[in-house]
């Protein structure tokens, strides 16, 4: 498990300079915005799932 933390850290360094923002600017951005917004647009999707499949097995 360690090892795939230091893997991630590594790749987000990468792609933080790659595109010129620091490391932390990139994890608040994926992990204070997106992963949110992410969360709550599934979660409205399984609502409106859940309730279409409840109302055809009746």
């Amino acid at each position: 498990m360690e090892t795939i933390f230091w893997i991630c850290v590594k790749l987000m360094q990468v792609v933080s300079s790659a595109i010129g923002i620091t490391y932390q600017q990139l994890n608040v951005i994926l992990f204070v915005i997106i992963h949110p917004i992410i969360t709550v647009v599934l979660y409205k999707k399984y609502k409106k799932y859940k309730k279409l499949w409840s109302e055809t097995q009746v």
